[in-house]
């Protein structure tokens, strides 16, 4: 029997639930393509389930102090982190409905990015103070928050954030109950390489063989005529994958800033590719500046020579000659 960790399902579950298949280089639904270039992409927690109670302190009888991120990385560039939950005494079960429920959004793929990582981390993370926790959960929608590693740079939003930073920096120094990563890749079906499609990805935090369905409120079960057929002999997550954009274009920049933050810190893969990834990140921004002076002078009823000159400059470049039709005589 195959034993794996993660499994797949379609995006379409039935009444009866669907059966999670270990083949991840197979589609999912039949018919149904991979991402393809220029389609959006979204990736989501949907949520977990926690069967472990890893909380040491066992006269309290409490629940774990849980902490939820992912990370996402497309082939070399700068990883992405997010914050998706925390807090104090949490019962064992079910946890879905985060308020930072995505990981990854973006408006449009590129089919140049052939390979992305993503990792979920579950952990236990004792003896953090309920003041602090609360703090946090308030300031859940806080781009410093969401963004982990933003924190040192969010000045005076919160006197809680440099603690907050080295906490998320360290807490897989505390007890384990999820951490795994998925790689997914464009390439051919039944390849053996893990297909970037829509669907759920059902991480469990021990491998499992087959016989197990993801029923319509995303929680695993066995197949069988008992009333109780509910999956519980480990913890899992449940993520999916959209062909759609559920995130707003500030969202967005968000996440592009994280990861040039991680690049500044030197968490890409590749020295050149984050090297390039910078410096295509800085072009992107120069040229835009310089597209933004250009309309500027253009607009202008009256230019100087020195204007001219640094006009006429500009129409020259080729990456910005397509965007200045009218530069003579404006």
């Amino acid at each position: 029997m195959t034993q794996e960790k993660w499994w797949g399902a379609p995006e379409t579950i039935t009444k009866n639930g669907v059966a999670l298949s270990s083949r991840l280089d197979a589609l999912f639904t039949k018919g149904c393509e991979t991402i393809k270039n220029a389609q959006p992409l979204t990736v989501r927690v949907r949520g977990v389930m926690i069967r472990e109670d890893l909380d040491r302190d066992w006269l309290r009888k409490d629940g774990n102090d849980l902490i939820i991120v992912t990370t996402s990385q497309f082939d070399a560039e700068p990883p992405v982190q997010r914050l998706h939950f925390m807090n104090n005494n949490v019962a064992l079960g079910w946890q879905g409905d985060f308020f930072n429920d995505t990981v990854l959004a973006i408006k449009a793929f590129n089919e140049e990015k052939r390979r992305l990582t993503l990792r979920i981390q579950i952990y236990d993370v004792d003896k953090i103070e309920t003041g602090f926790v609360d703090t946090i959960v308030t300031s859940a929608k806080n781009v410093a928050v969401a963004f982990p590693n933003l924190a040192p740079y969010v000045a005076a939003t919160s006197f809680v954030l440099p603690s907050f930073s080295k906490l998320v920096e360290n807490f897989s120094n505390h007890d384990r109950i999820l951490d795994e990563r998925l790689t997914l890749e464009l390439s051919e079906v039944n390849s053996g390489r893990k297909l970037l499609q829509p669907g759920y990805f059902v991480c469990f935090n021990a491998p499992q063989e087959d016989g197990l369905f993801l029923e319509h409120t995303l929680k695993v079960c066995h197949k069988n005529d008992d009333a109780d057929n509910e999956f519980k002999d480990c913890s899992y997550a449940v993520l999916g994958i959209e062909r759609d954009m559920k995130e707003s274009r500030e969202w967005e920049i968000d996440q592009k800033t994280s990861k040039l933050i991680a690049q500044l810190q030197g968490k890409g893969e590749s020295g050149q590719a984050s090297i390039e990834f910078l410096r295509e990140t800085l072009d992107g921004y120069d040229k835009f500046k310089q597209l933004q002076r250009a309309k500027e002078l253009q607009s202008k009823k009256k230019r100087t020579p020195d204007e001219e000159n640094f006009l006429a400059t500009l129409a020259k470049d080729e990456d910005l000659v397509a965007f200045l039709p009218n530069t003579k005589g404006a």
